[in-house]
């Protein structure tokens, strides 16, 4: 018994057109002195056209601003009584199965 309605057809996302295309650049030179490295090449042609089209992020900035981005943000009064209460609560739990440990004698199955 089939409830579901038939096959559904996904809506399918066309991709951007671009007039200035990616460009690979692939094989060896035979027979010159100096040859380019065609990864790099590739890479300023793709450069190039992102720069063209506005979609180009300089990865350097991008690194800088990940190093510079501060971890937590601003905390409100309450924000930040919940995070000393929570800490709180971890540290006596903590105390508490240390103390259980040592009134139950000791350690179990270690070496005596």
């Amino acid at each position: 018994m089939c409830l579901g309605g038939g096959g559904v057809a996904k809506a399918q996302v066309a991709e951007r057109e671009y007039q200035n295309r990616p460009v690979t650049v692939s094989g060896t030179q035979i027979g010159v002195d100096n040859p380019k490295d065609t990864k790099k090449a590739t890479e300023e042609l793709k450069i190039q056209r992102q720069k063209k089209e506005g979609t180009y992020v300089d990865p350097n900035l991008t690194t800088a601003r990940k190093l510079t981005r501060s971890g937590g943000g601003n905390k409100t009064k309450q924000q930040k009584a919940n995070l000393a209460k929570n800490r709180q609560k971890a540290k006596d739990a903590a105390k508490a199965r240390m103390n259980k440990k040592s009134m139950s004698g000791g350690r179990v199955g270690g070496r005596v």
